[in-house]
């Protein structure tokens, strides 16, 4: 990439739009440029690699897949929510090609219970995003420390994860 290429900030408002329909949503139009790839899929849901972030109440966004109408998780960003564990990045996942020196993102999946102070955050299985190229991949990681029903709202907030 050359330094004028580097410098000029791309138009997405002539980018075409992806049509997502969603069950929750109905219809909804999103770049492409925004699709996030996930070549291995995720846990229990493989055949469905290609996703769109769509906002929600802060902090939470949905994960909604752009094949499956009816498929999508509610997550949370790992750092803007407050959770400080250590994670090991999965730079030998060749096809998200995570760097040393780049961005990633850090999503963790949450389960919305009818009653919301039940809420949970898996935070054995979080998922990876690349930055640069829009490609991510689940890592389950075999920590005790980590649950997989992490509660969210609790009476000791400031518990947080080792």
């Amino acid at each position: 990439m050359t330094s004028s290429e580097s410098s000029t900030i791309p138009d997405i408002t002539n980018e075409p739009a992806l049509v997502v329909n969603s069950t929750r949503f109905g219809t909804i139009e999103v770049p492409k440029s925004t699709v996030i790839e996930f070549p291995t899929g995720l846990i229990g849901f493989p055949e469905f690699r290609h996703y769109v972030m769509l906002d929600h109440k802060p902090p939470f966004s949905w994960l909604h897949s752009i094949n499956e109408p009816g498929l999508a998780f509610v997550v949370i960003d790992g750092s803007e929510f407050g959770l400080d564990y250590s994670l090991s990045v999965p730079f030998s996942v060749v096809e998200c090609d995570f760097r040393q020196d780049e961005e990633f993102a850090v999503l963790i999946v949450v389960t919305v219970r009818s009653d919301p102070t039940l809420t949970t955050a898996n935070l054995k299985a979080p998922l990876f995003v690349n930055i640069r190229n829009r490609r991510g991949v689940q890592v389950i990681y075999d920590d005790p420390k980590l649950s997989t029903r992490y509660p969210i709202w609790s009476e000791s907030v400031d518990q947080k994860p080792e």
